[in-house]
């Protein structure tokens, strides 16, 4: 049974095709680690010190954590040094500043430590989400969980230079999943769940209750992430080349498995070339150029031939021409009546009655096309009504500098 963890579906939502790379092909990554990823973990292991020590009863001074901070990122840039790769024009001390910020400013906030009563730090997860017909194994880490009165508290440090804004449910959704195990383990000794996110790079603290019906609804959807993935784990045993799918999205500039990716693999090939009417030879980039231009050139003249029709149909609905001149050329200008239908099924019903349906009916290929795509038809239905083929598109883009 495979176990699943918010960064794999997350991963799977933001390209299928990548989650296939990683988690079923196990290809080799340029780079394991990198400083942010340093950062958040020697942070993360900071403050579970920190509040070991509370949890015995003994306080440590804020100088203690920051020199527990600096061991720990010390010990990680050791192991990750050869593979370490800093973003535009970063640097270790900008690294080590952040997370010094963010630890003494965090200390500042909650010293001297009284009133918390911690159940666990870094707690390990592995339960279950349920549905009607399997069970799916769900793994993660509670950053700490607290016990404060009548409620529990599900701690999570962020350390994001980038504030999600209020509409992102990706983090409020994680604590909700959370806090269907606490419901699970822990639920005669609370009232209440509440969730507290800590963005540690804005002193920010985003926190609410958690209540059963953000429970029911989150674990339908993750259960219903983890079906579709299920499925596309079937079809690539099967042998289905397009079970994971390519996503375009602005991670791909820092996606490791560029190289492998059918988006972006031909970037790095130069020397690949076809012929030309059987004369003589021209390398493919070429001809992505051309086609590119050519197609931006005949973009603008579409255009500008609309603007001259509209312009020309002004001019005949004003003098009442029904045909216009120059030199050699003539142009015949008349008008159209077009119908839409305002109710379909009334419509369908209307033709029926005549005896016009199978004449005047025709469903375009898109809309069969969406029956396929959004599952509105079993593999038996498609196979027995609808014939596959396959269809290729070219949309150009002009490369930026």
């Amino acid at each position: 049974m495979v176990v699943y963890s918010f960064s794999q579906i997350n991963l799977y939502d933001q390209c299928p095709k990548k989650y296939q790379f990683r988690y079923l092909d196990w290809l080799e990554k340029e780079f394991e680690t990198s400083p942010d990823l340093i950062l958040w973990t020697s942070v993360h292991w900071a403050l579970e010190w920190l509040y070991q020590q509370i949890n015995v009863f003994n306080t440590p001074i804020k100088a203690d954590v920051l020199w527990k901070f600096h061991e720990l990122w010390t010990h990680e840039i050791s192991e990750a040094w050869d593979k370490l790769i800093y973003k535009w024009d970063s640097y270790e001390d900008d690294y080590l500043r952040r997370g010094e910020h963010y630890l003494q400013a965090y200390y500042d906030k909650y010293a001297p430590f009284k009133w918390v009563s911690i159940v666990s730090t870094e707690l390990r997860l592995n339960f279950s989400l349920w549905d009607k017909v399997s069970d799916k194994q769900f793994l993660w880490i509670i950053d700490r969980l607290d016990k404060e009165w009548d409620s529990f508290v599900i701690n999570d440090y962020k350390t994001n230079k980038n504030l999600p804004p209020e509409d992102k449910e990706e983090y409020r959704e994680q604590l909700t999943l959370y806090a269907y195990w606490v419901q699970q383990k822990y639920w005669k000794y609370f009232d209440w769940i509440k969730a507290r996110l800590h963005y540690l790079h804005f002193w920010l603290v985003d926190e609410w209750i958690i209540k059963n019906e953000d429970i029911e609804r989150v674990v339908k959807k993750y259960v219903g992430d983890i079906n579709k993935i299920e499925k596309s784990r079937f079809d690539y045993n099967m042998w289905v080349p397009s079970a994971f799918s390519t996503k375009q999205n602005p991670y791909c500039k820092y996606c490791e498995y560029q190289n492998y990716c059918p988006l972006w693999q031909h970037l790095n090939i130069s020397g690949d070339s076809v012929n030309w009417w059987e004369l003589w030879e021209v390398t493919v980039k070429s001809l992505v150029d051309k086609y590119t231009n050519l197609s931006q050139e005949i973009t603008q003249k579409t255009k500008e031939k609309d603007s001259i029709k509209e312009l020309l149909i002004e001019y005949c609905k004003e003098k009442w021409y029904e045909q216009l001149f120059w030199t050699d050329s003539k142009i015949s200008v008349s008008a159209n009546d077009t119908y839409s239908i305002k109710d379909k099924e009334s419509f369908f019903a209307f033709l029926k009655e005549k005896w016009i349906y199978d004449e005047a009916v025709d469903i375009p290929y898109y809309k069969v096309n969406s029956l396929v795509k959004e599952e509105k038809m079993t593999n038996q239905e498609i196979n027995q009504y609808l014939e596959k083929k396959e269809s290729w598109k070219l949309t150009p883009w002009k490369r930026k500098e």
